[in-house]
């Protein structure tokens, strides 16, 4: 390789990376006048700042300087943005690890030229307590006050303030004892309004450290009442809910101030079993996509429904349709070879489903398959990537699993395949798995059937433009 070039194989392309270093959990997520800010963290050589991107689209993102670096007090972890429309300023609530005492506290920053620098406050810390765990602040506003959700480790802590400064914890909230499979961290707390009924309910996210359905880290969510005091979940959903059941989208947490109420979240598309493993250079970390969240009632119950943003059409390319078909038994499909980046569209009418097992194949490389298994009869879906290519870290392969209805007339199917993270949307994004991959090739897609046949309604593909080709205007 010639001097100088970086080694850029598994940089993602429908998703955002930074150009280099570390990054993890997104932070700061804001809209104000007419750009969606992305903070994150961004770890240089073992300094912790966060990073920073703007947006017009949720699709197309301008990476920007650095926006708030370690100081003397401390590291600067996780937190929120919000809009302080009365001063006509961004305000960013941060954790502090701090470098003597090593406890947790939290910290307060102000902008006045849209994030583009930041000036703290120079009472920092704001917030203290003798925890081991107290971080990842989220601030949002409520009627005639600000209130800030964070963690507390097997708990998250509620606290409210009129100032942005001064702060008075109100309540705080556990769940049940099966919630808490590790600790609990990047805390959200939004309303919703459920789709058909117009019910207003509240929702409660939390990130677990270890404990997911696919291994180590993941996120659960809670729905229920918010009173402006105390967050009290639904008698029959006390357990909190997995948002992802694939092995990869941690720390996932919702803009503040976006217009028409939309509810849109982005999470880092890692876990924290093998971060430091991953074969990319020189970067480390890419997030999810922009996702938008609904909230539906089904069988008594409030479920997330979560879909990649409808901008993201505008990267559609070269599309391929077919329209009822028959796959007979053990048939297999080629849709596509030579890709690097897709978006795959499927229905099933699932009457006409007779397959055992069905689904998509991908191979990426010489004897090397990602794997998506549907079963009508056990309900299900698997995820398996076990030789999907470069496996950097022994918690890395696996063959993951997450429940899928099979009672309604449709079974949907949304796949964006990037060059080194998949995301599957189930049944409108009921069920959703997220995975990153390195494969050694191009993917080529097939789709197949084994013991029994089956009818395509529709299937949608189209390949995928790069969102780092159209850059925001100087920002």
């Amino acid at each position: 390789m010639p001097k100088g070039v970086k080694m850029e194989k598994y940089r993602p392309k429908i998703h955002f990376s930074a150009e280099d270093y570390i990054i993890n959990d997104p932070n700061g997520l804001v809209y104000y006048n007419g750009e969606y800010h992305l903070f994150h963290q961004y770890n240089i050589n073992e300094q912790i700042y966060w990073g920073h991107a703007v947006s017009k689209d949720l699709v197309h993102w301008k990476r920007l300087p650095k926006a708030i670096a370690p100081d003397k007090i401390g590291q600067i972890w996780s937190g929120s943005a919000v809009v302080d429309e009365e001063n006509q300023r961004m305000v960013a609530f941060f954790t502090y690890s701090e470098h003597e005492t090593k406890r947790q506290s939290q910290g307060v920053a102000f902008s006045y030229d849209k994030g583009r620098t930041w000036e703290k406050y120079s009472g920092n810390p704001i917030l203290t307590d003798s925890r081991e765990d107290f971080r990842d602040p989220k601030v949002f506003r409520y009627e005639e006050k600000w209130v800030m959700i964070l963690s507390g480790g097997d708990c998250v802590l509620l606290y409210e303030s009129k100032d942005l400064i001064h702060w008075n914890q109100i309540s705080s909230f556990k769940g049940n004892q099966e919630s808490h499979t590790g600790v609990w961290e990047c805390p959200d707390l939004f309303p919703m309004i459920v789709e058909t009924t117009e019910e207003k309910k509240w929702v409660l996210t939390v990130s677990v450290n270890d404990g997911s359905p696919a291994g180590g880290t993941g996120m659960q969510y809670f729905v229920g009442e918010f009173d402006g005091q105390k967050f009290i979940a639904d008698s029959n959903q006390e357990k909190g809910l997995w948002i992802d059941y694939g092995k990869d989208f941690y720390a996932g947490v919702t803009w503040n101030h976006v217009p028409k109420d939309r509810r849109l979240m982005i999470a880092w598309a890692d876990n924290w079993q093998y971060r430091d493993y991953l074969p990319t250079s020189p970067f480390k970390g890419q997030m999810s996509c922009v996702r938008e969240l609904k909230l539906v009632q089904k069988e008594k119950k409030y479920i997330l429904k979560q879909l990649p943003v409808k901008e993201m059409e505008c990267l559609r390319t070269n599309k391929h349709e077919m329209k009822n078909i028959k796959m007979g038994a053990d048939e297999e499909w080629t849709l596509c070879d030579k890709k690097e980046v897709l978006e795959l569209d499927i229905s099933y009418p699932i009457e006409k489903i007779h397959a055992q097992t069905f689904g998509i194949k991908i191979s990426t490389g010489k004897n090397r398959q990602f794997e998506i298994v549907f079963c009508k009869e056990k309900q299900c879906c698997f995820v398996d990537r076990t030789t999907a290519g470069v496996n950097p870290h022994d918690k890395f392969a696996g063959k993951y699993k997450a429940p899928v209805d099979f009672t309604q007339e449709f079974l949907t199917i949304k796949l964006l395949m990037d060059v080194s993270q998949s995301e599957l949307f189930i049944n409108n994004g009921e069920v959703v798995m997220s995975n990153l991959l390195f494969p050694e090739d191009f993917y080529k897609v097939k789709l197949f059937a084994t013991g029994g046949d089956l009818v395509i309604e529709k299937s949608i593909i189209y390949e995928m433009d790069e969102i780092m080709k159209h850059p925001l205007d100087e920002a």
